[in-house]
């Protein structure tokens, strides 16, 4: 499937086809030459569970993953939902997304009623604004030199917009040994105002630069390195709208046997903090 055939629409990247109860197919496009992008995986598996919660005044406040083998982008995905759980204000989901009878990507997502309590967040940081930072090219961050898009399955970049606030893809080093790393991202078409397919949205985003993050400290060893995602957790605080500007606030706060770990934040541009990312990548030397 070209990438022309595969999505007119931002949101048919989370569309799923019911199979019989709590089983539904997918597809996804690359993320990596060749490889499924894992974000789009874990926002399907969202979805899958999301659509098998009955109660609408519940909501996911978070999620975590395993990212267990490459997908590929030429076959569906599965995605089997198991129900361990609805209680009283809580539901909880586990999802296998499974691919020619192999587990590639295992979750466990909650949902939850909104209950009032106390409130407070991070503040956020001040930044120059969207109309002010530099555009990136997401597909010619993990292409190969001299290759297109169009040959490895990659989506049209059109319906994502990043715009990061260095002056290049370098991280900014920061006091103590912290590496920062900031932009401002969004979808660029209006997106249903359905609280899951919101959520979904954000976590096709989470997973963008959450590897080059925790291997930008190291920028001049990555042509040395094995870099995959391991696993991903995400927390949502707040009602996001995922077609208005998000900034996306990473740093690393280690790296070590092997694997990075990186962290961030998106904040909406009216400075609410709407959700929590933490991501372990694997980043060890190329074995011979």
């Amino acid at each position: 499937m070209s990438s022309n055939e595969y999505a007119e629409h931002f949101v048919d990247r989370l569309s799923l086809t019911p199979v019989d109860r709590d089983i539904f197919t997918g597809v996804c496009h690359s993320g990596a030459p060749l490889r499924a992008y894992g974000g789009q995986i874990a926002a399907q598996a969202l979805m899958a569970a999301g659509l098998t919660v009955d109660q609408p005044d519940r909501h996911v406040h978070s999620l975590h993953g395993y990212f267990l083998r490459p997908g590929r982008t030429k076959d569906t995905i599965t995605y089997l939902v198991e129900r361990p759980r609805d209680g009283g204000s809580f539901s909880t989901r586990i999802v296998r997304a499974v691919q020619q009878g192999e587990t590639i990507f295992m979750m466990t997502t909650s949902f939850s009623v909104i209950d009032p309590g106390p409130e407070h967040q991070f503040d956020m940081p001040l930044v120059m604004p969207p109309d002010q930072a530099r555009e990136v090219d997401l597909a010619a961050r993990v292409l190969p030199p001299g290759t297109k898009a169009a040959d490895y399955d990659f989506p049209d970049q059109s319906l994502i917009e990043m715009r990061t606030l260095t002056d290049s893809d370098s991280a900014v080093e920061m006091a103590n040994g912290r590496f920062e790393r900031m932009a401002w991202v969004r979808i660029t078409e209006p997106m249903p105002p359905d609280p899951l397919i919101q959520a979904c949205a954000l976590t096709y985003l989470s997973d963008l630069s959450m590897v080059t993050t925790a291997t930008s400290p190291h920028r001049d060893l990555r042509g040395e390195l094995q870099v995959a995602s391991i696993d991903h957790a995400m927390w949502f605080h707040a009602p996001v709208d995922t077609h208005a500007w998000l900034l996306f606030d990473q740093d690393t706060p280690a790296a070590s046997g092997g694997h990075g770990l990186a962290r961030g934040l998106f904040y909406n541009e009216a400075g609410a903090l709407v959700a929590s990312v933490v991501q372990e990548g694997l980043m060890r030397t190329k074995r011979t």
